[in-house]
């Protein structure tokens, strides 16, 4: 019988209705996986992206959940998973010229962070 890998709370994070698109913000984190959160943090702050802000955002969360209430050491710390998914869609119109309305969408994102100890 296989178990599952039973994960910390304090190790984890997460951000609910993100105003950004979640392949906008899958692509992100596809390049912070598996790095120190020290590195990840830097390397997102410096990152001219708006999913990066709020990526840096989560990941910032964990780091803190993890050193204040489960007392890891943070030099130990690294991204291990990063969960994105999709969020509700908000319909929008625009008005045009000649008296038509164009719509237009805005994506939302959930991100749930999880960090390991190495």
């Amino acid at each position: 019988m296989v178990t599952k890998k039973t994960i910390d709370n304090n190790l984890t994070a997460t951000l609910k209705y993100a105003l950004v698109s979640d392949k906008k913000m899958s692509l992100i984190a596809q390049m912070v996986k598996w790095k120190s959160v020290e590195e990840a943090l830097v390397f997102l702050h410096l990152l001219p992206k708006k999913a990066a802000k709020f990526l840096h955002k989560v990941i910032k969360s964990a780091y803190s959940n993890a050193t204040t209430n489960g007392t890891y050491d943070g030099k130990k710390l690294f991204v291990e998973k990063i969960e994105i998914g999709r969020g509700p869609k908000i319909q929008r119109i625009r008005f045009v010229s000649r008296s038509r309305i164009s719509h237009f969408v805005k994506y939302r994102a959930f991100v749930k962070v999880f960090l390991h100890v190495k």
